[in-house]
């Protein structure tokens, strides 16, 4: 037979230690409790602050610039997401906006987009390809 965890919540007046001591150990419970430490023994402590204040320098503060985004796009095409998922990642880790970093992703696949549809249009009308 196994035992079943206990789902009977404590007395509100009751400490968990104290409460399941007394439930394992009957009416010999305050003999099997451990001593309560004296407060001397553990002086209080003022409370740490929850993060430490780190003063870097300016040129870290900055988020990354989108020169790498815009030049590996346009010569790459969709490879260019991975600078720009990479860059706002990191925008995005100093607090910094990321919408930067994914206008200049757009706009260089746009206008990539238009000049590749502009010199095929070129050619095909240049070179008689088409009859008009």
């Amino acid at each position: 037979m196994t035992a079943e965890p206990r789902t009977t919540p404590l007395p509100p007046d009751a400490s968990s230690r104290t409460y399941h001591a007394r439930q394992q150990a009957g009416a010999f419970a305050d003999r099997y409790l451990p001593p309560a430490p004296p407060s001397a023994a553990y002086p209080t402590r003022p409370p740490r602050p929850s993060a430490p204040v780190r003063h870097l320098p300016s040129l870290v503060r900055e988020p990354p610039g989108i020169a790498m985004i815009i030049a590996v796009t346009f010569v790459f095409g969709l490879i260019g997401l991975i600078p720009t998922t990479l860059r706002a990642g990191a925008a995005a880790r100093m607090g910094a906006s990321t919408t930067r970093y994914w206008i200049a992703f757009s706009l260089t696949m746009a206008v990539g987009y238009g000049l590749g549809l502009a010199l095929a249009l070129y050619s095909i009308l240049t070179l008689g390809l088409i009859p008009l």
